[in-house]
């Protein structure tokens, strides 16, 4: 009898296993359970990742990510500034984020600094795609890529946005917009070579430093920052420190070394760093980011010593521009800006 009643319970715990393990796949998400044919891998500085489908909600954690998705005409639903650390969403984006907000159609989350995002606002907003930079978000990207499918690219640099936005476009599926981009990216480089043929051809030897204050530091740019770059694309030679192969965007230089650079055209980065940490009103972004590096060139003595001082062809263009969007919207902003500012040049060309 007692062997009967053991086989009795052994049989329903047997039954109970086969039905628990049959209900068990109910419980799985059908996409999990069965291959997807929309699915790519994505390679990227992180690593590989695989995408399926198209995302559709879709954070980014730089300048440069945000105009790369709004060229691909594509709305995220959060942002991260680099240089930032505003509080509160981005609630008015057109006053909130420079040059970038008033192509944004409503708020969007504020995912705080881009070294170091918020993860849990990010996990609230349930992306299904994240977007960062290789320098700012490796240290995250085992955190983010638990979240959704993370990938990093190089930031700062020369063209470095091209290889980044084609990637993307892939993995939203607008190539075809990414091939416009960037043949209206090839087409200004040449619209404004020719536009300023004349200005390279008469000034063709540029300095182009970055700086706050004059007495608290300065950099020569190189060729490999993103404006350097630029500069070289539409003729310009750049001035860079001598028997040396640039290795970064920029070389440290003391403002004593300035005379050492023989230049015809010198132009400024200028940025302040408090005011970038309280964007109220981007309407008076660029004037703030310059007021202070403008001020401290026409009063230092050495800086007025120079050639290009005296005869007035020192211009400004803030650092945002060059270190925070080296993207389409970036190479526009620029090239409009040096177009603006040197073409007044061409009357002294002419009239000699």
């Amino acid at each position: 009898m007692r062997v009967i009643v053991r086989l009795l319970l052994l049989s329903c715990l047997i039954l109970v296993s086969v039905l628990g393990c049959h209900h068990q796949p109910s419980d799985i998400p059908s996409s999990h359970l069965t291959p997807r044919g929309d699915c790519q891998t994505v390679r990227h500085l992180g690593g590989e990742t695989q995408i399926c489908g198209h995302p559709q909600r879709i954070v980014v954690l730089n300048p440069k990510m945000l105009d790369i998705v709004l060229s691909l005409n594509v709305q995220p639903i959060g942002y991260a500034e680099i240089f930032s650390n505003r509080r509160g969403d981005f609630d008015q984006p057109s006053q909130q984020i420079p040059y970038l907000g008033d192509r944004i159609t409503q708020p969007i989350a504020n995912l705080g600094m881009s070294s170091n995002p918020s993860l849990e606002t990010i996990i609230k907003l349930k992306p299904d795609l994240i977007l960062g930079d290789i320098r700012g978000n490796q240290q995250q990207y085992s955190q983010l890529s638990q979240i959704a499918p993370t990938l990093l690219f190089d930031y700062v640099g020369r063209d470095k946005w091209q290889d980044s936005l084609q990637a993307i476009a892939k993995v939203l599926g607008r190539t075809d917009q990414a091939k416009k981009i960037v043949a209206a990216h090839r087409q200004q480089i040449a619209t404004t070579r020719q536009v300023l043929a004349p200005i390279v051809k008469a000034y063709p030897k540029v300095l182009m430093v970055s700086s706050e204050q004059l007495n608290s530091s300065i950099n020569i740019v190189t060729p490999l920052d993103f404006c350097g770059g630029l500069l070289e694309d539409i003729g310009f030679k750049l001035a860079t420190v001598s028997n040396s192969i640039p290795t970064n965007i920029t070389q440290q230089i003391s403002v004593e070394k300035l005379p050492q650079f023989d230049a015809d055209l010198i132009i400024v980065q200028g940025y302040n760093i408090v005011e970038l940490s309280r964007i109220r009103n981007t309407n008076s972004f660029t004037k703030s980011q310059l007021k202070s590096v403008q001020k401290s060139w026409q009063t230092n003595t050495i800086a007025q010593s120079l050639s290009a001082s005296r005869n007035n062809r020192v211009y400004f263009i803030p650092s945002y521009i060059c270190l925070g969007l080296p993207s389409p919207s970036g190479t526009q902003i620029t090239l409009e800006s040096l177009q603006e500012q040197l073409l007044p040049l061409d009357k002294t060309v002419n009239r000699n």
